[in-house]
């Protein structure tokens, strides 16, 4: 997983655990994508309160994907051409998918599209990834997830 949040007391941590792996993965990408926001982790709740961010996570395009995998590895590089190590297995919530076998095939889309260039330590942007990645920063950095 992502991280460990502790946004669960009593009746809400036993919703939560009912809940189907794909729904609880999708507020695993809300948090996620807030601590890579740097805002402060999110309080949940009420398990009702969820049902829309789950949804709003669940109808993410593979655009929008793609654009979020580019911008998180241009977030943690300091200049063109350096590698981003990646784990599926940790990381799979910045593409929003629903587990690490949705990343692993998310990452194969920047690759074919020339965004992106596995290295030996993780993946670096090409040129046109690090021009794309450095818009989308400009636009997401301000916004709320």
């Amino acid at each position: 997983m992502c991280g460990r949040y502790i946004f669960l007391k009593g009746a809400n941590e036993v919703e939560y655990n009912k809940m189907l792996r794909e729904k609880r993965a999708m507020l695993c990408a809300y948090t996620r994508e807030c601590f890579e926001l740097g805002e402060e982790p999110p309080e949940l709740g009420d398990p009702k309160n969820f049902e829309e961010i789950i949804e709003e996570y669940e109808k993410k395009s593979a655009g929008e994907k793609l654009k979020n995998l580019v911008w998180y590895i241009r977030k943690k590089s300091v200049q063109l051409g350096d590698s981003v190590s990646l784990d599926a297995e940790k990381d799979y919530p910045i593409t929003y998918s629903l587990n690490p076998e949705g990343f692993t095939d998310i990452i194969k889309n920047p690759i074919g599209q020339k965004l992106i260039e596995p290295t030996e330590s993780g993946y670096k942007l090409t040129e046109e990834g690090w021009t794309l990645s450095t818009e989308i920063m400009e636009t997401k950095e301000g916004s709320e997830p």
